[in-house]
């Protein structure tokens, strides 16, 4: 591998993860650590990365928020999840799409399908945004107070507003997935709009990269069986898997 290659590699993993160590890079390039050295300073003199004791980060942009900094985490993941998502999905289905960087990744995949005579209803303004010139699709945005860091709407308005709305599938983020203690998420208020958006779905879709399954957050949305359908991706154990199939849920990777 020529220190082209080298970099190309290196410059991947950082996009795909956002962080990069050299520790990590001497298993997968089979290099010594000055020279992962090297190729990381001269990337880092170039613009395309910023270098930090024990690896390099990626570059944040002046008005790149935590949420884009998330979204750039795992993001052929995400993206596959995506992509397996809106298979699930009907002519003429009526789809809830929640909150979270998987989620607006779904958006993304609907519009690209070209579904029509479909009804999205979602409390995520980056759904919104994603959807929003798109004719073929009816979107309903579900009002409520404004989470301006991740770009959610929760709270009473939108809890009341839940009782008028029905759905064929709906897919659910999560900040942290646990075999035992179920799905958690950081924020309560978007917790209690999942809860109760969970009963207004006929199919209830839970959408988590394999990086998920290694976190806890301090709220409780629900257990593993309440899901009809787990996504993830390859990164997942066959161990985790198999304990999720056990419990009723469909996997799919």
């Amino acid at each position: 591998m020529n220190y082209i290659e080298r970099q190309q590699s290196i410059l991947k993993k950082l996009n795909s993860n956002g962080s990069v160590s050299i520790s990590d890079l001497v298993k997968d390039l089979s290099v010594s650590r000055e020279t992962l050295r090297k190729d990381i300073a001269e990337l880092g003199n170039q613009g395309k990365l910023r270098v930090i004791r024990g690896g390099a980060v990626l570059n944040k942009p002046v008005n790149e928020t935590i949420y884009d900094q998330r979204r750039k985490e795992n993001f052929q993941e995400k993206l596959s999840i995506a992509k397996n998502a809106v298979k699930l999905i009907s002519e003429g289905d009526s789809v809830f799409v929640g909150n979270g960087t998987t989620a607006a990744l779904v958006a993304q995949e609907i519009k690209a399908r070209g579904f029509k005579g479909i009804v999205v209803i979602t409390t995520s303004i980056n759904v919104l945004l994603e959807l929003r010139y798109d004719e073929t699709i009816q979107l309903v945005l579900l009002g409520g107070g404004l989470r301006r860091i991740e770009g959610s709407l929760s709270g009473p308005l939108t809890l009341a507003n839940i009782d008028g709305v029905f759905c064929d599938i709906g897919f659910f983020g999560s900040g942290g997935v646990s075999i035992s203690s179920g799905v958690t998420n950081h924020y309560f208020s978007e917790i209690e709009v999942d809860k109760k958006m969970m009963q207004h779905c006929r199919k209830k879709v839970l959408l988590a990269d394999h990086s998920k399954f290694t976190k806890m957050n301090p709220f409780r949305t629900a257990s593993i069986s309440d899901y009809d359908v787990i996504l993830s991706d390859k990164g997942l154990s066959s161990a985790t898997i198999t304990a999720m199939e056990r419990r009723g849920v469909e996997v799919i990777v």
